[in-house]
């Protein structure tokens, strides 16, 4: 009975381990796309990854000038609402508060016109300080040494 045993577990149905090696890969595919969050559409229900959606929208934050987003999660809230959390680092060449309206207002527009999601809250976090982006110095102009002949 042993020798069956064997036998039996040498032969491998055919096609058996092409489906496991498929349903696995897709296992996987799923697993690195994250959470799937519903699109504004009630009809269709459509969804997107998590994270594509938040590439999305941190570049979206990034457009907003003397800011940088560092982190962005997103979660589904009441119905096809989703809700926003950011971190992102700002420059305070201007007031902080001003900043973050614009980023929040960047976040939205890009949600609702370039994905199709409705964007219920932003909550934003400032959670570090950028350097002010200097602007480029005029060619040819150095700096000066205060010698001279």
């Amino acid at each position: 009975m042993n020798v069956a045993t064997r036998a039996l577990r040498a032969k491998d149905p055919p096609g058996l381990r092409a489906l496991a090696d498929r349903v696995m890969s897709i296992v996987r595919a799923e697993v690195r796309l994250g959470r799937l969050l519903p699109l504004a559409d009630t009809v269709l229900d459509l969804r997107i990854a998590e994270s594509a959606a938040a590439k999305v929208l941190r570049q979206a934050a990034d457009t907003v000038p003397g800011t940088r987003a560092a982190t962005c999660r997103l979660a589904a809230g009441e119905g096809t609402g989703v809700q926003v959390t950011m971190t992102l680092a700002a420059a305070l060449d201007r007031p902080l508060p001003e900043t973050v309206t614009q980023v929040r207002r960047s976040i939205i527009h890009a949600a609702g016109q370039a994905l199709g999601m409705a964007v219920t809250t932003v909550d934003i976090m400032v959670a570090d300080v950028l350097e002010p982006f200097a602007p480029p110095a005029p060619a040819g102009s150095g700096p000066t040494t205060g010698g001279g002949a």
